[in-house]
């Protein structure tokens, strides 16, 4: 298999997987609409509050936002301090993204041990009102750090290769 060949490939698994967090996002979301339907009825309807409701809702949140922050969401997309980075030129952005990538990312390396073996103790815990256990809530914390960690590591090949002009 060529280099070329291989790049494609890589690139088309990494696609695919983004597709299916966008669906999986996708999903959620329309979960969250339905429970908020379906809260709002039972409250305007019979007058009670559906505790559980608002559980659901933020567990949802949190993993949409991790799943799409860490692996939908490109690097320009976000939002960011840029009024030195933006008036540079080409090779001096270069050199920006990649030292922020290598402090960023070696810091989320660094802390990963730490923040997995945090969330894998959190299976003491559980949500108050749906019991669920905390390090099934919280994994998807795990991750998004493990994401990000590829994605830059991609960013950091990306900015190697000698078309590095175009991937700014």
């Amino acid at each position: 298999m060529t280099a070329s060949a291989d790049r494609g490939a890589w690139q088309k698994a990494i696609r695919r997987a983004q597709r299916g967090v966008e669906i999986l996002c996708n999903l959620l979301f329309v979960i969250v609409f339905v429970v908020f339907l379906y809260k709002v009825a039972v409250r305007h309807t019979a007058g009670d509050a559906v505790a559980w409701a608002d559980e659901v809702t933020v567990v949802l949140f949190i993993w949409i936002i991790f799943l799409a922050n860490g692996f939908l969401v490109e690097d320009r997309r976000q939002i960011c301090f840029d009024l030195v980075d933006r008036n540079l030129p080409p090779q001096g952005r270069r050199i920006v993204a990649v030292l922020r990538i290598l402090l960023l990312g070696g810091i989320i390396a660094w802390s990963l041990p730490a923040a997995f073996d945090y969330i894998l103790f959190l299976w003491r815990e559980r949500t108050p009102v749906m019991l669920w256990r905390l390090d099934v809530v919280y994994f998807c914390f795990g991750i998004f750090l493990a994401a990000t960690l590829v994605r830059w590591a991609l960013r950091l090949f990306e900015l190697s290769r000698s078309d590095w002009r175009n991937r700014l």
